[in-house]
């Protein structure tokens, strides 16, 4: 084994769980959130996908797009920090109860903003803007000091590293966005500002977070963490990021197009090392079948490529920033890379968890259920067809400007979405602890250990 392989993922325990990580209630009360606002989007994917048809003026397509950033991603990835974090670096959560704290500030801004933003309403926007503030900058001071205190810091607590400044930049373009909505002082560079904000999120705060993550969990679940390349992980990480920030900045400042496709082409060259390792792991594996993550994770990572290659084309081609072209890109960014990310390795993650609950006191004692078994596979694996044919689909629709095939798209998606939660719903109804939940926690940890 080369020693940049050595020094990957493989350090920390093949397990998503350890005596550091924090009480479950803090992660699962954001992930049930996002489930909520998932179960909510596909009750009304078949009227709003032809919201992708209009223009990022709309207050309709920006609500709907906060919903899906803040309600079902950010929520996410909240949820995951605080429980991957500790993991990864083998560290204590610096503070649990503020992690609690973040999480209703969290919701707070999430009923706001919205609101703010479909009625117009500035009293709306400045609470829902301020209660998010609060909660992201809890969020980051968390897993900073989480950080700042980590014996060691590879690859993946790196990712997470940069993706907490990017949130931090994306959390203060929202702030300068907000405070346009009452002033003006945008005035024609309001869409400007408006993407640079969108790029630094996805691009500089999801995209690497994901990646890191992945990196992780990717070499966990199929056994291949020795086929983990460093180089290219650190490169991804160069590119992704740095890209991310050169197009989000020029784009603020208003630089010139040719600065702006450089930071596009940047994003797609770390977006396809990022592909290309996940494709190299998996042909790695150990662990053989098509495992039910397999099929979101590479559609998320292909989505990812496309919705940046969008991006460089369009700078390229000098589209006016009212293009559908930027649209698409957005709606494969949100949607295709990070949502159908999030439904992929939501299966993992969440039956072992609930799996350690409920069935690790008991394993060795009597017959326990596989991970496998705590949901439907030909279901997951229908859903992820329904959910990826209807993100394509609508896309297709916003860049032509069908509005009957964006209706069909909304079909699908929202079918799409309900296999996934009714998967969800299997997994949850497993939530039944046989004793007390500490304990639990503490002899599923002790039996994965001797397992080791």
């Amino acid at each position: 084994m080369s020693a940049a392989r050595a020094a990957g993922p493989s350090r920390t325990p093949g397990s998503i769980s350890s005596k550091h990580a924090p009480a479950l209630d803090l992660p699962a009360r954001f992930m049930a959130l996002a489930m909520l606002l998932l179960a909510a989007l596909a009750l009304a994917a078949p009227w709003t996908m032809p919201l992708l048809l209009g223009s990022f003026y709309d207050p309709r397509l920006l609500a709907f797009v906060h919903l899906n950033t803040l309600g079902v991603i950010a929520a996410v990835i909240l949820g995951a920090s605080y429980q991957l974090v500790p993991v990864v670096l083998q560290t204590p959560l610096s503070s649990v109860k503020l992690g609690r704290l973040s999480f209703w500030a969290f919701l707070g801004g999430l009923i706001a903003l919205p609101i703010g933003l479909l009625r117009g309403w500035l009293p709306a926007l400045i609470a829902g803007g301020t209660l998010l503030a609060i909660a992201f900058l809890l969020y980051i001071g968390i897993v900073a000091a989480t950080l700042r205190r980590a014996p060691h810091r590879d690859v993946v607590a790196w990712h997470m590293i940069v993706a907490l400044v990017g949130l931090l930049g994306g959390v203060t373009y929202g702030v300068i966005l907000a405070i346009n909505k009452g002033t003006g002082i945008l005035g024609e560079h309001t869409l400007a500002n408006l993407a640079a904000h969108a790029t630094i999120m996805l691009g500089g705060w999801v995209a690497v977070f994901l990646a890191g993550v992945a990196y992780r969990l990717v070499g966990m679940f199929t056994l291949a963490e020795e086929a983990f390349w460093e180089p290219a992980a650190w490169a991804e990480l160069v590119l992704t990021a740095g890209g991310a920030w050169v197009l989000s900045t020029n784009l603020h400042l208003g630089g010139p197009r040719a600065l702006s496709l450089a930071g596009a082409l940047a994003l797609l060259a770390g977006l396809a090392l990022f592909a290309g390792q996940l494709a190299h792991l998996y042909r790695r594996r150990k662990r053989r079948g098509l495992d039910v993550h397999i099929p979101f994770a590479l559609t998320a990572a292909a989505a990812g490529v496309l919705a940046a290659a969008l991006l460089a084309l369009g700078f390229a081609r000098q589209e006016p920033l009212t293009s559908p072209l930027w649209i698409v890109a957005g709606w494969l960014a949100i949607a295709g890379f990070a949502e159908t990310a999030i439904q992929g390795f939501f299966y993992k993650i969440a039956t072992f968890l609930v799996w350690l609950q409920r069935y690790a006191p008991l394993a060795g004692r009597q017959r326990v259920p596989k991970l496998e078994e705590l949901y439907g596979r030909r279901l997951a694996l229908a859903g992820w067809a329904l959910w990826s044919l209807g993100v394509a689909l609508a896309a297709i629709a916003a860049g032509i400007g069908a509005l009957w095939l964006s209706y069909a798209a909304g079909l699908l998606v929202a079918a799409g979405l309900v296999a996934f939660l009714v998967n969800v719903a299997r997994i949850a109804n497993h939530w039944r602890a046989p004793g007390a939940r500490n304990a639990g926690q503490r002899a599923g940890i002790q039996h994965k250990e001797s397992l080791a």
